[in-house]
């Protein structure tokens, strides 16, 4: 009993000094998301969401049909159901069925573009918002930050893609890996726990390429994984706490009248891009919390030979 009583309290001191840790640290972003304008900022990435959301969805109801699986769209539909907040949910839906024609071969084309153009801009807005909470000093031309804006959203959209595509077809992969060898079978019984598992490393690595080449600094990959899996955590803490709330506490409908359904999902979208921009502020503190321990100078700091004119010069808030 003797033996193990300091180990215990040897414990309990650890955790409370995590506790503490933890706590600072969240007061800490808290006050640079409030210095960085993040709550504004994730207004303006609602927005955009917004704007892409009706082209990314048209593109993949064009794409979805080429898919041997029965009623995938709407099996993509139902998914996003259990996230999004029921009425914009539905308001959602009722643009679809206005919107879609059986020629969509034209709908392919536009989505696509339409897509792009509005994800970009969104990236963009990340990019600028990821150099803030770095406190970048130069950050990147113009054409340059439309590039990287451009290569967020295919890499980044293709893994969340990936992700929703492992929510959809799951169960006929499995059935699909049993059918081309018996020796797939032990993983039939065991995908549905692989499948939840690759959805939600899909979605961080999404996020983690976003933290990596967004802002303009020296970092590694894996530093930007606790922010990744800190905002994913949040998204899905949040949706679902904001779908209980306008579902059983408030009625948007009496307030906003008809635009109840979109302000509900303009809610969900800020929620969403407010998770990704705490993600940002954590992997910036926790880099700037490196370098004061390791006694290394500023990971963005300005470069020798700065950007001709100043182009994109963002000043420095420290």
């Amino acid at each position: 009993m003797s033996r193990t009583t300091p180990n215990s309290a040897q414990h309990g001191r650890w955790l409370l000094r995590l506790w503490r840790e933890a706590r600072s640290l969240a007061v800490i972003v808290f006050q640079e998301m409030l210095r960085t304008r993040a709550f504004t900022t994730a207004a303006a990435l609602a927005f955009y969401f917004l704007m892409s959301m009706l082209p990314l969805l048209i593109v993949l109801s064009s794409l979805l049909q080429f898919l041997p699986i029965p009623n995938v769209f709407q099996q993509l539909l139902n998914l996003m159901a259990q996230i999004v907040p029921a009425d914009a949910m539905t308001f959602v839906e009722r643009i679809l069925a206005d919107i879609l024609a059986p020629d969509r071969g034209k709908l392919l084309s536009v989505g696509i573009l339409g897509s792009l153009w509005t994800a970009s801009e969104g990236f963009s807005v990340v990019i600028e918002s990821l150099d803030v909470a770095y406190d970048v000093r130069v950050s990147r031309g113009w054409l340059r930050n439309r590039l990287r804006a451009l290569m967020l959203t295919l890499s980044s959209g293709g893994l969340v893609s990936l992700s929703v595509l492992l929510l959809i077809v799951g169960p006929h992969f499995g059935h699909l890996l049993t059918a081309v060898s018996p020796i797939f079978s032990p993983v039939e019984d065991l995908w549905p726990l692989l499948r939840v598992g690759l959805t939600f490393v899909s979605f961080v690595a999404a996020l983690e390429f976003v933290y990596y080449l967004g802002p303009h600094c020296e970092h590694s990959f894996l530093s930007t994984l606790p922010g990744a899996v800190i905002a994913i955590g949040i998204w899905i803490a949040g949706s679902a706490g904001l779908s209980f709330y306008l579902g059983h506490l408030s009625n948007v409908n009496r307030t906003y009248g008809s635009m109840g359904a979109l302000i509900g999902l303009m809610l969900w979208f800020y929620l969403t891009g407010l998770a990704i921009l705490t993600g940002a502020e954590l992997n910036a503190e926790l880099a700037k919390l490196r370098q004061r321990l390791h006694g290394t100078q500023a990971v963005c700091a300005l470069p020798a030979q700065p950007e001709k004119s100043g182009e994109g010069a963002i000043p420095a808030a420290r």
